[in-house]
Formats: C-alpha cells, sequence, structure tokens
C-alpha cells in the first residue's frame, strides 16, 4: 500500500455520505501537522502486554499524558520515546529485537477442516492480495484523503465478511496475503487469519508477521501486528519469515517501532508425495535510499535457491518493465509532496529479472506497451470509485504493483490468469474495487506444465 491524495475541508461532492458519517473528515494541514504533533490519547490497554506496574488504563492514560505534554511543548520524538520507556521500566520490549535471519512460525488451521476437493491436484487455483487491514475504501490519514486512525469492531467484522466471501468465490486453493492484521489496535484486535480460515474453505495458514509494535504514539496508532499470510486449502508442513533489508533512511526510534519486511514461505503438502513452496511478499513503498531494489533483489536471490516447485506472490511495489505511466497517477495530490508518504520515483527495469527467468502470470506481451492495452492489468489505486478523477469520472485502478510468478517448469492454464478489477471477472460478484485498495491477482498454476 502507498499515500497520496488531498485534504480538503469537509465532505464534498466527490465523496460518499456514508464514508462521511463513518467519521472521515479532512483537515487543514496546520491541524494535519498539530495532530501529528500532539497524539490522539490511547483509550485502552496495550493488549498482551506484561508489565506489572503499568496494568491499568489509567498507568497508560498517564505514560500518553507526559508523552502529550512533551510533543505539545516540541520536544524530540526520541525524547518522547525516552519518556515513555522510563516509565516502562518491568515491561516486554514496545517493539521486538529481530535477531535473526530465517524464523520458523507456527500453522494455524481451521476449526473444522474442509477436505479439498481433489486430494492430489494437478492444477492449484492461486490467488495474491493486499487486503489493506480489512479497511476497504476507509479512508486513513496517511493517505492523505482522510484522517481515520482505527476502525470500529462492526466496520472491520463487515468489511472482512465482504473479503471473505469473494475470496469464496473464486475459492483459491493457495491464497497469499499482504497487509493482514491480528492483534492491532487499528482493526479492533480482530484476528483476521483465524478469521479467512473460518470464512472460507482455506485449512491451513502461515502468519508472516512484520509489524509488531506494541506502543505506536504517532496519530495515536498503539498496538500494532500486521504481516503478510500464506493460506492453503491443503496442510502446510513448514513455514519460515526471511528478514529483509531495513531502511538506512529513517532515524533509530522510528526504524525500531516501523515495519520490517520479511520473505514469508511455505512448504504444502499437494499429495501423491509431492511438495510445492509458496512465497508472499510485500517491498517497501516510501524509502527514498534504494531499500525496495535490494529488498526485490533479495527477493529474486531467494527463490532462486528454491528446489521445490513454486508460486511467488505478493506487493512489490513496483512497476512491470514495460510500464508506459511512471508518474503523475490520478490519484496523488500536491499535498502529499514533501512528506514521508509522497511517492518516490518508480525503477521497473529491476523486475525484468522475474520475467527473464520465472514465468509470469500475465505476460510483457500481453501487458502491452501503451496505456490502454496496461489498463486491463491495473492492480491499485489510493483513491476508490466514491472519489471522482479530473474528467469527473470514477477513481479506477492505475498502476501494476502487485504479481504472480510460477517456475518455467509448470505453466499457467489457458485463460486462467487475470486481475478481478470488478464484477464479472473469473465469474465473482462482489467488487474489488470497494474492499481494498489492491486488486487480487489470480491464476491457476500448472505443476509440470502439463495440460490441465
Amino acid at each position: 500500500m502507498r499515500g497520496g491524495g488531498r485534504r480538503g475541508t469537509s465532505c464534498d461532492e466527490n465523496r460518499a455520505d456514508r464514508l462521511c458519517q463513518a467519521g472521515t473528515r479532512r483537515l487543514h494541514s496546520k491541524e494535519l501537522q498539530t495532530r501529528r504533533a500532539f497524539p490522539r490519547r490511547l483509550n485502552r490497554p496495550v493488549t498482551g502486554a506484561t508489565c506489572k506496574d503499568l496494568s491499568t488504563v489509567g498507568a497508560w492514560r498517564v505514560a500518553w499524558a507526559v508523552m502529550a505534554l512533551l510533543t505539545r511543548r516540541r520536544a524530540s520524538f526520541a525524547l518522547t520515546m525516552s519518556a515513555l520507556l522510563a516509565l516502562l521500566p518491568a515491561c516486554e520490549p514496545l517493539a521486538d529485537d529481530l535477531d535473526f535471519v530465517r524464523q520458523e512460525v507456527q500453522v494455524t488451521t481451521r476449526s473444522t477442516l474442509v477436505p479439498p476437493a481433489e486430494p492430489a491436484p494437478a492444477t492449484l487455483k492461486v490467488m495474491a492480495w493486499n487486503v489493506k487491514y480489512g479497511a476497504a475504501r476507509i479512508d486513513f490519514w496517511f493517505d492523505y484523503w482522510g484522517d481515520r486512525v482505527q476502525m470500529t469492531r462492526q466496520e472491520v467484522v463487515e468489511n472482512m465478511a465482504d473479503l471473505y466471501r469473494l475470496v469464496n468465490e473464486y475459492d483459491p486453493d493457495i491464497l497469499m496475503t499482504e497487509e493482514i492484521e491480528v492483534n492491532s489496535r487499528r482493526s479492533a484486535y480482530y484476528d483476521m487469519v483465524q478469521g479467512m480460515l473460518e470464512g472460507t474453505s482455506l485449512n491451513y495458514a502461515a502468519y508472516i508477521q512484520t509489524w509488531n509494535s506494541r506502543f505506536i504514539p504517532s496519530e495515536g496508532v498503539g498496538r500494532m501486528d500486521l504481516g503478510n499470510a500464506i493460506f492453503s486449502k491443503y496442510p502446510i508442513t513448514f513455514a519460515e519469515r526471511i528478514r529483509q533489508e531495513d531502511r538506512t533512511d529513517q532515524d533509530g526510534i522510528t526504524a525500531k517501532f516501523y515495519i520490517h519486511r520479511m520473505i514469508g514461505r511455505a512448504v504444502i503438502d499437494v499429495g501423491a508425495g509431492r511438495d510445492v513452496a509458496a512465497y508472499v511478499v510485500h517491498t517497501e513503498a516510501y524509502d527514498v535510499d534504494g531499500t525496495k531494489g535490494r529488498q526485490i533483489q533479495q527477493i529474486y536471490d531467494e527463490i532462486k535457491k528454491e528446489t521445490r516447485p513454486f508460486v511467488l506472490g505478493g506487493d512489490f511495489n513496483e512497476l512491470p518493465p514495460n510500464a508506459v505511466k511512471l508518474v503523475g497517477f490520478p490519484d496523488e495530490h500536491p499535498s502529499s509532496i514533501g512528506t514521508e508518504y509522497q511517492q518516490p520515483p518508480y525503477t521497473p527495469e529491476i523486475m525484468q529479472k522475474f520475467y527473464d527467468d520465472y514465468l509470469p502470470w500475465v505476460s510483457l506481451d500481453a501487458y502491452g506497451t501503451s496505456e490502454a492495452t496496461q489498463r486491463r492489468y491495473f492492480t491499485h489505486t489510493v483513491a476508490g470509485p466514491l472519489y471522482k478523477d479530473e474528467s469527473g469520472n470514477p477513481q479506477f485502478w492505475n498502476r501494476t504493483l502487485d504479481y504472480l510468478f510460477v517456475t518455467k517448469a509448470d505453466a499457467w492454464a489457458a485463460g486462467s490468469t487475470d486481475v478481478l478489477q470488478e464484477p464479472g471477472r473469473q465469474g465473482i460478484q462482489r467488487d474489488p474495487l470497494m474492499l481494498s485498495d489492491h486488486a487480487p491477482v489470480v491464476g491457476t498454476w500448472v505443476l509440470g506444465g502439463g495440460t490441465p
């Protein structure tokens, strides 16, 4: 996911009433700066904390009060965090120490397993989807279209139910998701991984945690537990997360509490003595130090070592090598210029090696060399159809950031690869444009390259 957009002063004619009523309002730039300098108060204790001396809501409010006082007096973020840390001498760390290169992760299961229709399939339907932490088209402060910081429980439940319905309509054997949360204040502490299992016919899941901060003061974000996940109808026999390089363009405190990208890998038993691997990735979006390029190279180096047939899916935050439009996307606005969420220049040439050495779900020939042909495969837009572009048309997908690749020894079933941009694609009925800022990318993976 990435930012972009504009801020106004009120709900206008380009905005649906239901989102205005949901509490998303716009801010003047001065007010925005004030709010960022003076975080909102945390109204509940951080879930899962083990502090003995700060185990009550009142104690957390004391911490917030001290932080707010320091921040109001224009104290630095580091000083603010130091004050908080001084109040927490007996606590578990507020952010994880990631002292590993590879780490095995737990596999969770559906409460009642649903036997797959094919015990030893020759093909596997796969989907990769950035689900935007169940926020659908609610606009958050970092997108520059709204100022929401968290959702209500009802909003999350309803949004996730719509996601489950679309997943069920396509019915993948393997699903790779990005931006999924399990215990975050932003998403009302809803467990989206278990929810996806119970709401679909997928049986197994490996959660690849990438952001585990128990306390984020910025904008009153609070507890954050976000990551990617690999779901499967077939048993996941092993799963791991592989650390990616962190950004170097952030101060030490910000870097400590920020997201830490991971490559997620799962080994899946698909019957008849066969194992396949699935990879899920989500690279940096806002770095200005080349971190994303190094992460993409690491992904390439990692899959080169894989000995099993594999599928790689995820949000690369990068354009295809022959993308026509590189700048000036219609969902961006000057209000994001100069902020930490300004879109850095894309470098699409770094994706070429994946197209050279692996089998993409959409070939570069199919993608074409004009914006008209490429539009068919766009996967991302910050602004949904509730907003209008400069021509007065509802916003639509405007660039490709999400991908699927398999080994060249395998194949994609003819006519199966697609971007689920709208109802009707591959038989779906829900509108993906209303469910996330990314569209699902899908295809039927033919194991061994035979005829399905």
